[in-house]
């Protein structure tokens, strides 16, 4: 704007110098302001034509006055110039603003790319990890049902046979011998048995998992309400895990909101997870909710995780967003 002001100045100063060549007069005067206020108010307007005419004006006005004047041959060529300047100059600063605006937005364009590049990435990293989590809670899994099945049933075995050498024994003299093995034999089942639960609740362990996902929500108020049961079926903790991470992964992702309210419930039968934000839906989401079809592969994947277990989840957009599972023990 600065530039567009100073060309349409020094246009202006030319045109007045030449209307004033032969004598300042009142009329000169009148028609100096009149030019260089029609020049300047040209750029109050947006449109292309009218901005064009404006700027055309003073040009013609001081070319019908300088037909009246003395050497109108070197006036004329002295506006001709000063309106060739004035087109070439309007012209060369449009094309920059236009070239200038084009980087802006290619700037703009690249540092969105970035940031869109850079949430994937994190995203596929934190899936990375999760993976990584899950393969090492099965091998977990795997390694504590390789203990129970084989060495569990050879313990079993061999408990079950000193029984029946303890109950055939008629040599008192072994009798202390056997008990003492008996003894040894039920303390190694003891123990190979809590190791094996250990190991096993470890796999799984809804607490930690739970404190992991929830401690991603630093900008967030959070409220929690758990009832973190671990007698909860192996699938159902990993099916909690994983909805509680997409909710959580939606929340960061799509939230306007500051605070976030978090309530698990258990009884015999069921368990239920609800994860609420307080941030504001639009409406065109809102209709797509109430007909499920909804876009995105989060929500799909806690919907399908629910359901596979013969549960259900559903999405509420009062006060906010829900998500609500109901999952069957």
């Amino acid at each position: 704007m600065l530039y567009d002001v100073i060309i349409r100045f020094l246009a202006a100063a030319g045109l007045t110098v030449i209307i004033n060549a032969s004598g300042i007069t009142t009329s000169t005067v009148v028609m100096s302001i009149y030019i260089f206020l029609i020049l300047e108010v040209s750029l109050l307007f947006d449109n292309k034509w009218v901005y064009g005419t404006l700027t055309a004006i003073p040009f013609v006005i001081s070319t019908c006055y300088t037909l009246n004047q003395d050497r109108i041959a070197l006036r004329l060529f002295a506006i001709l110039v000063l309106a060739g300047f004035t087109v070439v100059s309007s012209i060369l600063y449009e094309q920059m603003m236009k070239y200038k605006n084009l980087l802006h937005r290619t700037r703009d364009d690249s540092k969105e790319l970035e940031e869109i590049l850079q949430d994937k990435n994190r995203r596929l990293m934190s899936e990375q990890d999760q993976q990584v989590h899950l393969a090492t809670l099965g091998e977990r899994n795997r390694i504590a049902r390789e203990i129970h099945d084989n060495v569990g049933h050879l313990l079993s075995r061999a408990i079950l046979l000193l029984g029946a050498i303890s109950t055939v024994n008629t040599d008192d003299r072994l009798e202390p011998q056997l008990k003492m093995l008996a003894d040894t034999l039920d303390e190694s089942m003891a123990k190979m048995r809590a190791s094996v639960h250990d190991l096993h609740d470890d796999s799984i362990d809804l607490q930690k998992n739970f404190d992991e996902i929830i401690g991603e929500l630093k900008s967030f108020t959070v409220n929690t309400d758990l009832d973190l049961d671990e007698a909860i079926p192996t699938n159902v903790k990993l099916s909690l895990i994983g909805i509680l991470k997409e909710a959580v992964t939606n929340i960061l992702k799509h939230s306007n909101g500051d605070s976030v309210s978090i309530i698990m419930q258990r009884n015999y039968s069921f368990c239920t997870l609800s994860i609420t934000d307080n941030g504001s839906i639009s409406d065109s989401i809102k209709e797509k909710l109430s007909t499920d079809s909804y876009e995105g592969i989060g929500l799909s994947n806690i919907k399908n995780r629910a359901t596979s277990l013969g549960g259900d989840a559903y999405f509420y957009t009062d006060n906010g967003f829900t998500i609500f599972a109901r999952l069957p023990l």
